[in-house]
């Protein structure tokens, strides 16, 4: 992971939990930067090197309001609305794994990876659907 590939409002672990990026404290001459982080309602600063990155999952998906649109004995495809599809690959190769974009797939493994696609794409931020309500990451920051 490279601290260059976050924008505001990614969701990582930390110490267990998904937590949202509010802040970043980028010194040049250090490999150590500090991140600042939303952890419930409190803004912390943590060293990037405690922070991992959210394993993308059909869970993930559902959780983002995604529809899955196959199923088969080697993959999972779910439909990102408007801008393309996502699919799992359930073979040992994942050759026809990610964010499949015009044709083309995009390798996309982390939640960080498709929260900066789709607001590449899509010029919004990705929201996150709990059981009761939508929450907004930009509520969050």
């Amino acid at each position: 992971m490279n601290v260059k590939e976050f924008r505001m409002g990614n969701l990582l672990q930390y110490q267990g939990e998904e937590v949202t990026v509010v802040g970043f404290n980028l010194e040049n001459n250090t490999d150590d930067h500090l991140i600042q982080i939303q952890r419930g309602k409190e803004k912390i600063n943590v060293s990037f090197s405690l922070l991992k990155p959210v394993l993308l999952t059909s869970a993930w998906m559902s959780k983002l309001g995604f529809k899955e649109s196959y199923r088969s004995e080697s993959r999972i495809r779910y439909d990102v609305p408007g801008i393309g599809k996502y699919d799992f690959d359930l073979s040992s190769q994942k050759l026809l794994e990610g964010f499949l974009y015009c044709g083309n797939y995009i390798h996309c493994q982390y939640l960080h990876q498709l929260q900066n696609i789709y607001f590449v794409l899509k010029g919004e931020e990705l929201q996150m659907r709990s059981s009761e309500k939508l929450v907004s990451e930009k509520v969050l920051v």
